[in-house]
């Protein structure tokens, strides 16, 4: 069986994490922590005043959400692939697993080729893998920039400029992007670009660069055929389907905000949805692993739509970070270990 490279490059990226790699990246991802708390005036007793139970409550909440994006995953390669490719015990674990990857990288990538990975280990052509992975990110740029210009709209009515400007310009890009190639796979053979193989040639060598080259257009080949298939009115039902897990994991992530306010004030749901989107926007800027830093700030300036001062709910914010993120980061470590050992 000849080498897949991208599929080997996503293993060993993964491997990598458990190491130095991944000592780098949660030290990188706590230091913005520790930034914001200075920022906001957040001492250690302030975090501890919100209570042990709200916290916990808060963590098992944002377990639950990385479960209801493994079952979604699962239900996508069941769906497009077939029901004999893993178990859904499997399926949830490798995706909640390749989490950790996608936390600890920039603009929330990366955990995407883990996926492709796991599921060529299984069999599961390269192609058939990056469309599945294409219809997750996909799924989560639809419902993920709605709730984003939810929040932008709020946020203009209230006067909230600063934010609600940049929730445009981050948001719209993303979605115009993905968009654009849904439609083009669907109607075309995308391949990659003229220079990639002369690229790749003079910088491995003529045999690593066409077959590097190959292997690209022939799994670039294949997502547009799964396309041109599944991209019909008979796919509805998964799309919506795949669409409503989307919203209700994007439901779990505000509850994580909304349990850990309400030990200080009553913060409603609603709000606690679309302050999480806003932020969430803010944190997909390719700077920090994860968001970090960017999301604290992206919900401390939102804040202001609601009339709140972000000095006021620094603790909550801090402590939901440590609660919907860092929790979440070593739950994915520990399950991305056992994939990976299994």
């Amino acid at each position: 069986m000849k080498i897949n490279y991208l599929i080997l490059l996503g293993i060993i990226y993964a491997k990598m994490r458990r190491g130095l790699g991944r000592i780098i990246a949660i030290v990188a991802s706590i230091v913005p922590l520790v930034i914001i708390s200075l920022l906001l005036n957040v001492r250690v007793e302030d975090i501890l005043a919100i209570g042990l139970l709200p916290f916990v409550v808060s963590c098992l909440i944002a377990v639950a959400k990385l479960f209801m994006q493994g079952l979604r995953f699962h239900y996508y390669v069941r769906s497009f692939v077939g029901s004999n490719v893993a178990s859904i015990y499997k399926s949830v674990q490798i995706r909640m697993g390749s989490e950790f990857v996608t936390l600890t990288t920039p603009a929330y990538t990366g955990g995407e080729w883990v996926r492709v990975a796991w599921l060529h280990k299984n069999g599961v052509h390269s192609g058939k893998g990056l469309w599945i992975i294409t219809i997750e990110i996909i799924s989560d740029v639809l419902v993920g920039s709605t709730l984003a210009y939810i929040a932008m709209v709020v946020a203009f009515g209230a006067h909230n400029y600063v934010i609600s400007t940049a929730i445009l310009l981050i948001t719209t890009p993303v979605f115009a992007s993905y968009l654009v190639l849904l439609t083009l796979s669907a109607k075309r053979v995308i391949q990659m670009p003229r220079f990639t193989r002369p690229l790749l040639t003079r910088l491995f060598g003529e045999e690593k660069g066409v077959r590097w080259t190959n292997f690209m257009n022939d799994s670039l080949r294949e997502l547009c055929e799964m396309s041109r298939i599944y991209l019909r009115r008979s796919s509805l039902r998964v799309f919506a389907i795949g669409l409503a897990l989307t919203f209700a994991g994007a439901s779990l992530h505000a509850l994580t905000f909304m349990v850990i306010a309400s030990a200080k004030a009553s913060v409603g749901f609603f709000e606690s949805l679309i302050m999480v989107a806003a932020a969430i926007s803010i944190g997909t800027i390719p700077i920090t692993p994860g968001g970090s830093g960017l999301t604290e700030l992206g919900v401390a300036y939102y804040l202001n739509t609601f009339g709140v001062d972000p000095a006021a709910f620094g603790d909550v914010i801090v402590a939901w970070r440590i609660a919907s993120y860092h929790v979440p980061l070593f739950v994915s470590w520990a399950l991305l270990i056992r994939s990976l050992k299994g």
